[in-house]
């Protein structure tokens, strides 16, 4: 006699992916969307730190249903404020990071998700200099980036590049 299906908190039967993933890495995948955006923003006040939370939000459009998996597991958690760390790693860890997860990805999924999640973390990272407040004014559409801000993005492009040999 086949199993009843379990079912999930809406009571429709719950569906999962199997990944080829440990748990830690898949929580690496998690948790570097937020690491990403803690150090976009680090030692920046005026920076407006929304952004990059609608940012990651916006992965839920993503073509990658990996990538999809990973913002609804981020909303999932129920983070307080006390539950994020406001230092975080470090900006070299933050890039080693999306390295290994980027490489981590074309390995095990294929370079289409690969491309897609580091893209995304991109995305992040330059969305906190789209929108930051400054003097009265506000920096759209990345004019007005701050250097700082635009190493951290080509860092993560350049880990992206290297993880898929291009």
């Amino acid at each position: 006699m086949p199993s009843k299906p379990a079912s999930g908190p809406s009571g429709r039967p719950a569906v999962g992916v199997d990944l080829p993933l440990r748990r830690q890495e898949w929580d690496l995948l998690v948790r570097l969307p937020r690491s990403v955006l803690v150090a976009a923003c680090a030692g920046d006040e005026d920076v407006d730190a929304v952004a990059g939370v609608a940012a990651i939000a916006a992965g839920q459009r993503s073509r990658a249903l990996l990538v999809r998996g990973v913002v609804a597991a981020i909303f999932a958690e129920q983070l307080t404020d006390n539950d994020i760390e406001d230092s975080g790693p470090g900006v070299g860890a933050v890039l080693d990071d999306c390295g290994y997860a980027v490489r981590l990805l074309a390995e095990r999924l294929g370079p289409d998700i690969a491309l897609a999640y580091g893209e995304w973390l991109m995305d992040i990272a330059a969305s906190v200099g789209r929108t930051a407040w400054e003097a009265g004014r506000i920096r759209l559409g990345g004019v007005e980036i701050q250097l700082a801000e635009r190493r951290f993005v080509n860092g993560i492009g350049r880990e992206l590049a290297r993880a898929l040999h291009r």
